[in-house]
């Protein structure tokens, strides 16, 4: 995926959000009828560019829990999750997003934990 279709889908995640908060604050209610298609653009964003799908619910199944977290083939995906999140909240512009997410293998080797 290019980045300009990645910023094009992120933009889209955004507006989602956006138009989320609006409803839910005329309505004074959560309103959570977006957050399956973030979710979903989110990870057809990590898979374009090769991030392993988070399989920590199946290895915590396999090896039990705390174990399961920090077993050699387990595989987080909370610190990309956490990109997304952060410029949501305005704290990290959308081309941080964009290069973090291209350069995710620099950011998840520097954590022994994976997630």
């Amino acid at each position: 995926m290019n980045e300009a279709t990645m910023s094009s889908l992120i933009d889209m995640i955004q507006d989602m959000r956006t138009k989320q908060l609006k409803v839910e604050d005329a309505l004074e209610t959560t309103w959570s009828v977006y957050d399956q298609y973030i979710s979903e653009i989110e990870e057809i964003i990590l898979d374009s560019v090769g991030m392993p799908r988070d399989n920590t619910v199946e290895m915590c199944k396999l090896h039990g829990s705390p174990e399961g977290f920090g077993h050699e083939d387990a595989f987080c995906r909370d610190l990309a999750g956490d990109w997304f999140f952060q410029h949501s909240e305005g704290e990290m512009t959308k081309e941080q997003v964009i290069q973090n997410v291209l350069n995710w293998k620099e950011f998840y080797s520097n954590h022994t934990y994976k997630g």
